[in-house]
């Protein structure tokens, strides 16, 4: 049964008609995609935990795809244990990764550095500050204030993104930060990847937002030899024994400072650079342990086609758009034939309205690029710029370029 992975469908299929496996879909838009790949199809909403044990009790399923979304994973992981089929993670995994206070606290036992912390009534705060959900996702509500009038609005900006209603205030730090893959089978723990992600600044309130993953950073032997044995310990601490994880790290001036983990992919799929980074098919393994209780990270077919070119790095691309309602969308099938366009996923359609506060969710999609230097992925941004359009229904350009290369070519020593 397929709780999620619509923006990595085409690989869910291809594993499941390589092994014979039959795939249920289940939701409450009939229109989504994971029912185009199913065999069968059942409008019952997959928060709903009596509704979805009966129905994984009457149609004998044999294993759950949890996919990768956070509002999904953290109910299906209740009744998915409750009813004793192989999941990769418990509640309790979940709520204490998910949090960002409790991530806080156990980055602390286990000597993992962090940004300082204020409370609200703090009278000593230094600015700026960053506020942000306790429990929020896609950097939606968060906000860098510079003064108090700026931190009292942005604290309940971030209260009203919380599901739990909470909010912390963190010292701001150089928002150039890292991504740590891991990927976890059989009770051990694989170093998958690691990235240096780039950011673009938008104001009104200040928002930084993801426009470019780039891996590998060079970073990565720094990091592991720093941080690596504390991180097992933590794993170990918390049971981990299957699925996958990322861990967000800011870096400023030679210091790093832990943000915060999913326990999930990462947004716009990356279980495609960590398998071209590591050759460690992250999806393989966790419909395997989903059907039979056992992973394995080595042995499945590449996620890749055949013929996909080695370069040096890979990166995802986050294309971002201006405020505004999506007339139309042209360009897409001319940049997959682009031989370093390894990957392209898009998710708006015509019709969507794309509007604030700034957050993740406000990107047409992400275009999975390969080069060999930092000149060929300029070379291939402004190919995507001149071959994808994407026009409101004044007929204004929505798709922005907001990379600035001369930041880019000495942001975290990536490439």
């Amino acid at each position: 049964m397929l709780l999620g992975g619509s923006s990595w469908k085409d690989a869910i299929k291809d594993f499941a008609d390589a092994h014979g496996i039959v795939l249920v879909a289940t939701g409450n838009d009939s229109r989504a995609d994971m029912f185009r790949i199913a065999s069968e199809k059942y409008n019952v909403d997959s928060t709903d935990h009596e509704a979805m044990k009966r129905l994984i009790r009457d149609k004998n399923i044999d294993g759950v795809y949890l996919g990768g979304t956070e509002k999904v994973i953290s109910q299906a992981c209740h009744y998915v244990n409750e009813l004793g089929l192989p999941c990769y993670c418990t509640p309790e995994q979940w709520e204490t990764l998910h949090n960002k206070a409790k991530f806080k606290d156990l980055c602390s036992q286990f000597g993992l550095p962090c940004a300082k912390e204020y409370q609200l009534d703090d009278p000593d705060i230094t600015y700026p500050v960053v506020v942000k959900p306790t429990d929020g996702h896609s950097g939606i509500g968060i906000t860098i204030c510079n003064n108090a009038e700026e931190l009292q609005a942005g604290y309940a900006i971030a209260k009203k993104a919380s599901r739990s209603g909470t909010a912390m205030i963190e010292q701001f730090v150089n928002n150039d930060s890292i991504y740590a893959y891991y990927t976890f089978s059989n009770g051990e723990v694989y170093f998958s990847a690691l990235d240096a992600k780039y950011s673009v600044k938008y104001s009104n309130p200040d928002a930084y937002i993801a426009c470019l993953h780039l891996f590998e950073s060079s970073k990565r032997d720094d990091f592991r030899n720093r941080f690596e044995d504390k991180l097992i310990k933590m794993f170990k601490h918390l049971g981990i024994k299957e699925g996958s994880m990322w861990i967000e790290v800011f870096y400023d001036k030679g210091q790093y400072y832990f943000n915060e983990p999913g326990y999930r992919y990462a947004g716009e799929v990356s279980i495609y650079p960590v398998e071209y980074a590591s050759g460690i098919n992250q999806l393989a393994s966790d419909i395997t342990f989903a059907l039979t209780g056992r992973s394995c990270i080595n042995g499945s077919d590449s996620l890749f086609p055949v013929g996909v070119p080695r370069k040096t790095y890979y990166c995802m691309y986050y294309m971002q758009l201006a405020y505004g309602q999506i007339a139309d969308i042209e360009g897409t099938e001319a940049l997959r034939q682009l031989p370093q366009c390894v990957r392209l996923t898009i998710s708006k359609k015509v019709g969507d309205v794309v509007e604030g506060p700034r957050s993740l969710t406000q990107i047409l999609g992400s275009a999975h690029l390969v080069f060999d230097s930092l000149e060929e992925l300029r070379q291939i941004v402004q190919t995507i710029h001149q071959t994808i359009h994407v026009t409101d229904s004044d007929g204004h350009e929505m798709l922005l370029d907001m990379i600035d290369w001369e930041k880019i070519e000495n942001f975290g020593d990536a490439v």
